[in-house]
């Protein structure tokens, strides 16, 4: 079995919260110096910026995993990975037609920045993407279920988290992985979990000082999406570590 460092939740320059300079060329270097081998890239609510920086992953050999950070009707944010980029792409469309098309204001919320893999923005994504989807939150995860993909609610400890959302996670909403902010919040937050769930705690980097050394590791048998996918599944002797 393989023990391979993730950092499975990273913002580009499309995020309007994220700085401008999250690049492909620059964060790549950034997680190949801390030795990160498996990495998504999750912006807000759309995926136009993953194939640039699939592009430059491949190129240090870290596996990019296709993944978007979707927004609930409940304003709860949830990782959505996926097998493929088409896979990604039929939900990002799905997500997208579930938002209300509110012009962005970069001024006033920030750039929305397309960018290709050699570090130059090429346009601006059109309307607003830190705003919540028209789908709930069973919705959403049975859409990525559907898919053949993996949820994982973001940052449970904090705000937008599931359970900072909602106040509790009833048995109806148990997942397999959880993603926290903080390792010392782990034992009061695994007690309000319904369950027996692991944990994964990523950088959520929105600029490139916040790319932090690993903090887990993936426990997979190869250096593949669907293994990645498995242990975010907690199936067939896969799963994840925190360190």
């Amino acid at each position: 079995m393989l023990e391979v460092a993730g950092d499975l939740h990273l913002h580009s320059c499309l995020s309007p919260c994220a700085d401008i300079t999250m690049l492909p060329g620059e964060v790549t270097g950034r997680l190949a110096a801390r030795g990160i081998r498996v990495a998504s890239l999750t912006d807000h609510n759309a995926a136009c910026n993953v194939p640039a920086f699939q592009r430059a992953f491949r190129r240090s050999g870290i596996l990019l995993v296709p993944g978007i950070e979707a927004t609930t009707m409940e304003e709860v944010h949830l990782l959505c990975y996926f097998e493929t980029m088409d896979v990604l792409w039929k939900f990002s469309r799905r997500l997208l037609a579930s938002y209300p098309r509110i012009v962005n204001d970069p001024e006033r919320f920030g750039y929305q920045l397309v960018c290709n893999e050699r570090d130059e923005f090429v346009g601006q994504f059109p309307f607003l993407l830190s705003v919540a989807s028209l789908l709930s939150l069973e919705e959403l995860r049975g859409l990525v279920e559907q898919l053949g993909g993996v949820v994982v609610p973001s940052h449970l400890d904090r705000r937008f988290g599931l359970l900072y959302q909602l106040g509790m996670v009833t048995p109806d909403m148990e997942f397999p992985t959880y993603e926290i902010a903080h390792k010392v919040n782990i034992e009061r937050i695994a007690s309000q979990l319904p369950g027996h769930p692991q944990f994964v705690s990523n950088s959520d980097a929105h600029n490139l000082d916040s790319i932090s050394p690993p903090r887990y590791v993936l426990e997979i048998e190869e250096l593949t999406v669907h293994e990645v996918l498995m242990a975010l599944r907690h199936e067939n002797g896969r799963g994840a570590r925190l360190l």
